[in-house]
């Protein structure tokens, strides 16, 4: 039997019970915006610890730089909006001395009128994290990816991947960061997956992270295939690999004598000269899904058809939607951005563009704007808003 809980008649004390559970600004906000009573049970939302402080790749001084982070959310609209949406959008939320929208591929920040938190339902799709100095502003150079270990491991953590494709660790306070050692392979990408944290290098080998003995253990064969960059992607419980090409891979690869797999251009006639031209800088992705071994090396297959699901790829994030969830979306696409492999540091200067590769026709298209990102265009309705 169904019982309906009248959350306005719980008992007051368990509301400061409720409030320490609640971690992040927004969570506050959604919180206290819902009545006078209940912004009356939380104060104004004050971390209850400093960030934790991390030394940097340049630096030898000790930590010279905090931890900060953003939140990619699915917006729904309630079951019970009038007229009923087709879908959601996606929106990331930057948390640190303030709140700071941004667009979840580009970075881009959205400056939009009015923002009401109450107005969906949000559904947390990932985090993603970067290091700012201390003295001073902006995102800490010569990094490209910052994640977090788990709190199972004791004090706050990270994993980095420095702008020369370097894998390195610390603790918070460390006077430095540890490098893992890797034989000179260069580190694409890192990211969790069944709790675990895993890496690929720009040879499409991925290799599980030990911390017990802080070493990589490798655990695929390398990818089949020439691409510039590669991608960590969990679709559906599976792990997959994006191989990205670039034009200006391509022709390094030629000019170096290396196998060129032309079908990239015989199937997409007359693309490259406009490549060359300075249009796109990608010609191609190519996926692959790992196949397990059993006391063996696992394999990477190359899969087709992504069916329903899309793949998202930041510069500082991948991540993976059903089409269903978002207005006006097409499955079996990758969405991605032209910064190549730009720093964390720079993406607040750089200003990216946003693309769509559709990989049942290997068609890649700009995107002027889209219907799937908030704010929506004000054709959709929403509020107006603009880019920076």
């Amino acid at each position: 039997m169904d019982i309906t809980v009248d959350w306005s008649n719980l008992p007051l004390e368990l509301w400061p019970l409720i409030g320490e559970k609640l971690k992040l600004r927004i969570e506050f906000l959604r919180f206290r915006s819902v009545c006078n009573p209940w912004r009356s049970y939380l104060p104004p939302f004050h971390p209850s610890t400093p960030p934790p402080n991390f030394p940097l790749p340049s630096s030898s001084d000790g930590p010279t730089s905090f931890l900060s982070q953003n939140t990619v959310y699915l917006l729904r609209p309630p079951a019970t909006s009038s007229p009923p949406s087709s879908g959601g959008w996606l929106v990331k939320v930057e948390e640190c001395d303030r709140m700071i929208l941004r667009n979840p591929i580009t970075s881009r920040r959205i400056r939009s009128e009015c923002f009401d938190f109450l107005e969906f339902d949000m559904i947390e799709l990932g985090k993603t994290y970067f290091l700012r100095y201390i003295h001073g502003s902006g995102s800490a150079f010569g990094l490209k990816k910052v994640i977090v270990m788990p709190s199972e491991i004791g004090e706050c953590a990270v994993l980095v991947i420095s702008d020369k494709g370097n894998l390195g660790y610390a603790r918070s306070g460390n006077q430095k960061l540890r490098w893992f050692s890797h034989e000179g392979s260069v580190i694409d990408d890192i990211g969790f997956y069944k709790g675990q944290s895993y890496v690929v290098d720009s040879l499409g080998c991925a290799f599980r992270i030990t911390m017990s003995s802080h070493e990589m253990v490798k655990i695929s064969s390398k990818v089949v295939g020439l691409g510039g960059r590669k991608h960590l992607v969990e679709s559906c419980g599976e792990l997959y690999v994006v191989d990205r090409y670039y034009d200006q891979e391509q022709s390094n690869q030629e000019g170096n004598g290396l196998r060129l797999d032309l079908r990239i251009f015989g199937r997409r006639r007359g693309r490259y000269r406009r490549f060359r031209s300075g249009e796109l800088k990608v010609v191609d992705f190519k996926v692959y899904k790992l196949e397990w071994g059993d006391g063996e090396l696992s394999r990477w297959v190359e899969v087709n058809s992504l069916g329903d699901q899309v793949f998202f790829l930041a510069n500082d994030c991948s991540f993976a939607v059903s089409a269903q969830e978002l207005a006006g979306c097409k499955g079996n696409c990758i969405y991605f951005t032209d910064e190549n492999d730009v720093g964390l540091a720079l993406r607040e200067v750089t200003r990216p563009e946003s693309f769509v590769f559709d990989l049942e026709d290997l068609s890649i298209q700009k995107l002027e704007s889209s219907q799937i990102f908030w704010p929506p265009p004000i054709e959709c309705g929403c509020t107006s808003s603009s880019l920076d």
